[in-house]
């Protein structure tokens, strides 16, 4: 029996961890101890921290295993990269998975390459920072370089506040560094690809909204396919074409986000990543625009089992994601989460997370959204859809303040 090891356990990584037991294969999964679901699907179970790589690889060549992956996090995609590369096992590379968790790398790269390249600098000290934004016409994005989930992102728009920010930021930066660029307005897109042997394929490309709360760097939609200009779809996946296969991704999945300036049109690259895309977008939302089992084909490439590129049309169908948030406080009503759950458009969701009695934390990150995947026959539909759910979902939350309900804008 052939032997995988997945990074994480949490209820993003649950979808490979099923394939991969459906395929027949021993699941080893790498997690610190904590509330993960796939802690109890896999077949055996080492409680670690994913970013220790010399552990990991000891555990790996001891295990003998056939591959090494993770999804929709990236966090382990480094590891991932070191121990296939250390085992001879598919992989991209680590000195790839450096560039795609590495914001800095990524700005450093696309100027090298002659994309458009928003303007930035690495700061290490208060003083650097402090430099770049006097530069600035009037606001900047401060965010450490090497974290996920828009955790320590802020908008900056006066040298108080980013004095008020600064170290803020670098504390979640492993490396100890953040980086700051000018803030750009404009529509905002999402493109992921898939490659196989270095050959890139579009697998879908989105629409994304943010949510109007400051400081929150979080889409409250993402739908799919984009309904933006076709010259402007055009010159977005050749963008993301061009960078994938310069940046020299030879294997995987990429998600990567972009922003399209309101003033000169131009696209620039915000994040690239090279794993799918969080909050069941690889594992569902890919699935339903393809048809392809993502899932079961990325635990397939990390077996070496894939030898080209699966046949696929994207845009089948019109879906998505909507997100909201609780308030800070405990969860007393769940009114129509019942009814949300069995909507038959309604492909998976994260709602049996919410329970009567739940403490709520505030929030400032995407990590603490809920999420609804859904289908849908056109964009008027899918927003229809969205309404639907909005309108029957009541939970009710008591806070400081009083009762309140989800945060949807």
């Amino acid at each position: 029996m052939k032997k995988i090891m997945i990074l994480g356990a949490g209820q993003y990584q649950v979808p490979i961890i099923e394939a991969a037991k459906k395929m027949g294969l021993y699941t080893i999964a790498i997690s610190p101890v904590g509330p993960y679901p796939g802690l109890s699907l896999a077949d055996k179970v080492y409680n670690i921290d994913v970013r220790d790589e010399s552990t990991i690889l000891t555990i790996a060549r001891a295990e003998c295993i056939d591959g090494v992956l993770t999804d929709q996090t990236d966090i382990a995609v480094r590891t991932v990269a070191f121990v296939a590369e250390k085992m001879g096992l598919p992989g991209i590379g680590y000195d790839t998975a450096k560039l795609f968790t590495d914001k800095s790398l990524m700005r450093a790269k696309t100027q090298e390459l002659g994309f458009p390249t928003i303007e930035n600098t690495v700061a290490t000290t208060m003083g650097e920072a402090q430099a770049f934004f006097k530069r600035c016409r009037g606001r900047a994005i401060i965010k450490p370089v090497d974290n996920q989930g828009s955790r320590g992102v802020y908008l900056i728009d006066s040298c108080r506040e980013l004095e008020a920010r600064f170290f803020r930021a670098m504390e979640y930066s492993p490396a100890r560094q953040v980086i700051i660029e000018q803030y750009i307005t404009g529509r905002e897109f999402e493109v992921d690809s898939i490659l196989v042997n270095g050959y890139e394929k579009t697998l879908m490309y989105a629409d994304t909204d943010l949510y109007n709360i400051p400081n929150v760097f979080a889409s409250k939609t993402r739908l799919y396919p984009s309904v933006a200009e076709k010259n402007t779809i055009e010159k977005l996946l050749k963008l993301n074409h061009d960078i994938v296969t310069e940046f020299g991704l030879s294997q995987g999945f990429t998600h990567n986000e972009y922003i399209q300036d309101s003033e000169t049109g131009e696209i620039y690259l915000i994040e690239a990543a090279a794993r799918g895309g969080g909050s069941f977008i690889s594992s569902h939302i890919g699935q339903l625009q393809t048809g392809l089992n993502t899932s079961e084909f990325i635990v397939k490439l990390a077996l070496g089992e894939v030898r080209e590129m699966p046949d696929f049309e994207t845009a089948q169908c019109h879906c998505g994601y909507v997100t909201f948030y609780l308030p800070e406080g405990e969860v007393i009503g769940m009114e129509g989460v019942a009814k949300v759950k069995l909507l038959p458009y309604v492909k998976k969701h994260s709602l049996d997370d919410i329970y009567l009695g739940l403490k709520t934390g505030s929030f400032s990150d995407k990590t603490a959204r809920n999420v609804i995947i859904l289908s849908a026959e056109s964009r008027e539909d899918i927003d229809r859809k969205i309404r639907e759910i909005r309108d029957a979902l009541k939970i009710s939350v008591r806070t400081r303040r009083g009762v309140e309900g989800p945060v949807w804008e």
